[in-house]
């Protein structure tokens, strides 16, 4: 798991697969942060978020319902924020920072789909904060 509050060029992202995709997804959000700045609410972001995912070219689908499994059967449903390329979770987030129960709750996100990696990015703070995680059930 890697945490930061701003992306720097050249950064190595070697825990995941995605790298290339998560760094585009951090450049769309910097971008987003950069002209918003803080104090909107999570719907705000992931709109402006979706339109600058839009300018790379990035396939999304937003408020995608995912179906929770307590063995073989069907116990709830959740809208995951944002899903990037059918690969990685983006959760979006409006607080004093990330804590450790936004990363828990990543970690059963992407237990429960098998999506390949997340990342949680936090914009109620003066700088992007963001934290990625790559899905460890996976092969």
């Amino acid at each position: 798991m890697e945490a930061g509050s701003q992306l720097q060029r050249g950064m190595k992202i070697d825990l995941l697969k995605d790298r290339d995709l998560i760094n585009d997804i951090l450049d769309a959000a910097l971008a987003v942060h950069s002209c918003l700045g803080c104090g909107f609410v999570e719907s705000i972001y992931g709109r402006a978020l979706a339109t600058e995912l839009r300018k790379h070219d990035l396939r999304f689908e937003r408020e995608k319902l995912i179906k929770i499994r307590y063995g073989s059967h069907i116990v709830g449903k959740h809208l995951l924020d944002l899903v990037v390329n059918e690969t990685v979770i983006v959760e979006l987030k409006a607080a004093r920072g990330i804590i450790p129960v936004h990363t828990a709750q990543l970690r059963s996100y992407l237990h429960a789909t098998g999506y390949s990696a997340g990342v949680i990015l936090n914009f109620g703070q003066p700088e992007l904060q963001w934290e990625q995680l790559q899905n460890t059930d996976r092969p």
